[in-house]
């Protein structure tokens, strides 16, 4: 074996290939995660519902709806996906110890990233607030960019030599939860106080169980594709890069 090869074999980094049970039982850490955001969401909900009742009634009327809104929503959307973010993470450290090994990693990732989001949506909150239709669609993007920019970092930063394939399994899941919520949308009337507490409920449990479904299922296939020598995905380590680096230039062309 060459001394490439056996750099390159040193260096390369299998990718993640969940068992059957692994895959059973994320079913069920998404399933205590989606539930208990669903459940403080819809708690928190009751204990802001006169606000909220208070704002479907007053129509798009700025002059009748109450400055607190945008503020509650706002504060809605942060502490249901941080601790969303933070109960996935902390169980996949518990059950999936080789590979989400480092929970500060992963805790400083969601607080960073739910913090720079809430940053950035503080104005589009306030912009929309005399609109109740549209405030309302800037929570559940708010949401959904959250809980998709987290769960994604925290897939990145555990293994980043396979980024962009963790970031195509997210994006499935992504997507599939957008056009399941897009319906629901379309079902549901938003000017009818429970049919909105549905609505905003649904958020979390479509983006928490089906991004980390579909980037499971993504790393099943793409393990597939690594065991008949094919990892398209795969982005070399700086060692890896150096490692070539030195073969190419040791290559000595004969004329």
């Amino acid at each position: 074996m060459t001394r490439r090869k056996k750099a390159l074999t040193s260096l390369d980094i299998e990718p993640h290939n969940p068992t059957g049970r692994q895959v059973m039982i994320k079913w069920m850490v998404w399933l205590i995660v989606w539930t208990a955001i669903a459940f403080l969401i819809f708690v928190m909900l009751i204990l802001v519902a006169w606000v909220i009742s208070w704002a479907l009634n007053a129509g798009d009327s700025w002059a009748t709806i109450s400055p607190l809104l945008p503020v509650i929503l706002l504060i809605i959307a942060f502490i249901g996906t941080f601790i969303g973010n933070l109960i996935l993470a902390g169980v996949f450290n518990l059950v999936y110890t080789t590979k989400y090994y480092d929970m500060r990693k992963m805790f400083t990732i969601s607080l960073l990233l739910n913090i720079l989001l809430f940053i950035f949506f503080i104005p589009l909150y306030f912009i929309f607030a005399g609109q109740v239709t549209v405030l309302f669609l800037v929570l559940w993007l708010h949401i959904l960019l959250t809980i998709y920019l987290c769960y994604s970092g925290i897939e990145i930063t555990t293994n980043p030599n396979y980024a962009a394939s963790s970031m195509i399994g997210s994006a499935w899941g992504f997507a599939v939860a957008v056009f399941i919520f897009a319906m629901m949308y379309k079902i549901l009337n938003t000017n009818v106080g429970s049919q909105v507490n549905i609505l905003m409920s649904l958020p979390p449990v479509l983006w928490y169980l089906f991004i980390p479904l579909f980037q499971t299922i993504r790393e099943k296939l793409y393990y597939k594709f690594y065991s008949l020598w094919n990892n398209f995905l795969y982005i070399p380590s700086l060692n890896e890069v150096m490692v070539d680096a030195e073969d190419n230039s040791e290559i000595n062309i004969d004329l």
